[in-house]
């Protein structure tokens, strides 16, 4: 039987997208499921970042039945910024059935073309601010928050389908019970924070607006001449900020200023995916919101999703620095005994390097592939 593509254009096709892989993934019981409200405000067509993004959501069928999705994204800001001409792919879930990812694939890729785009990249959804890569190595290890979790088939799909290597996402992990700074790891890190004179402190939950941004304004400058560095507006800053607000620990959110600015920032995130993986219906009602706050305050996981240096401060070993901070006060903290850094680019050897030199040991890697985009 044919694949039949169609459009994702209303509500309805929306929630029907969003509901696919509980579908796909229903019997798989160390997958962890989206909360679908988060899903659909990310495509709603309210979100922030359609201010400068086009963007567009199919599924495949067969024989009537959902056996795939994907989506894309011509993001301009991104484009003019980065000199690029990209479209992302991202939102990609399918079985594995290879004719039914090579049409969504080409869909996705026609679509780009008629756009005015020269190459696709992904997986992204919609950008390297979202969640973005697919899992190829440290399937075995559970995934933290906000980390794309895919089975091992995926890559074959993309492969097949003549996607190749764009970059490399590293994942870092280290162990509370195995992991301490030796005496002249302390010694180093205690003489890079007098050399820097600068002041690393927690987040003022009372003055919030103001630390997101103070936060972003190091966020966009750190990471500005990064591969694949997509810079965003207020409002989605504000967006995105609304959001973590609800999970992240103040004690954990990591502000360096220099004479009273903000010259680095760590934002470690405890791992919601405990508790979110007993939600399996990815429903905050009626008992989700009680499973996941509850979830919350018992989490022994964090994840640290941040972490940058102003570009003006990047000579000044800052990022060993902060990093080194944030170490210490997951070895200090009452319940978090697994962390992990991610992602870091393969690229990036002098924060790879910082974080095996602490006891990091690299366990994951997500890839992000490149493919040409097809004439309309």
């Amino acid at each position: 039987m044919a694949v039949d593509i169609k459009p994702v254009r209303s509500r309805i096709a929306r929630h029907r997208f969003v509901d696919f892989p509980f579908r796909l993934f229903k019997h798989d019981p160390a997958w962890v499921p989206p909360l679908r409200m988060s899903v659909l405000d990310r495509i709603s067509p309210k979100y922030p970042a359609n201010a400068h993004q086009d963007t567009a959501l199919w599924m495949a069928y067969r024989n009537g039945k959902p056996v795939g999705r994907i989506g894309a994204c011509v993001d301009h800001k991104f484009n003019e910024f980065q000199d690029q001409s990209w479209a992302w792919v991202g939102f990609f879930e399918a079985f594995d059935d290879q004719e039914a990812a090579d049409a969504l694939f080409d869909t996705a890729c026609r679509w780009a073309g008629a756009k005015g785009v020269e190459e696709c990249v992904g997986p992204g959804s919609f950008t390297t601010n979202d969640e973005c890569g697919l899992l190829v190595d440290g399937f075995e290890h559970p995934p933290m928050i906000l980390t794309p979790q895919n089975p091992p088939y995926y890559e074959h799909l993309w492969v097949d389908a003549g996607w190749e290597q764009a970059m490399d996402l590293w994942g870092w992990r280290h162990h509370k019970d195995t992991d301490d700074l030796s005496d002249r790891q302390k010694r180093i890190l205690a003489r890079l924070k007098a050399r820097a004179d600068v002041q690393i402190r927690s987040m003022r939950m009372d003055d919030f607006e103001a630390e997101v941004d103070r936060f972003f304004e190091v966020y966009n400058s750190a990471w500005a001449r990064n591969w694949g560095f997509a810079p965003m507006s207020e409002a989605e800053i504000r967006h995105q900020a609304k959001n973590l607000k609800q999970i992240l620990d103040p004690e954990l959110t990591l502000i360096a200023e220099k004479d009273g600015k903000p010259v680095g920032v760590a934002l470690i995130l405890p791992d919601a995916n405990e508790a979110m993986i007993k939600v399996r219906s990815g429903r905050m009602l009626p008992t989700g919101f009680v499973t996941l706050l509850r979830g919350l305050k018992k989490t022994t996981g964090a994840r640290v999703w941040a972490l940058g240096v102003r570009s003006d401060f990047q000579s000044r070993a800052l990022g060993p620095l902060i990093y080194g901070e944030g170490a210490e006060r997951l070895r200090n903290h009452p319940r978090i005994q697994r962390v992990e850094a991610s992602w870091i680019l393969a690229s990036n050897t002098p924060m790879n390097s910082a974080i095996e030199a602490i006891g990091g040991e690299k366990y994951k890697t997500w890839r992000m592939y490149r493919r040409k985009a097809l004439p309309a």
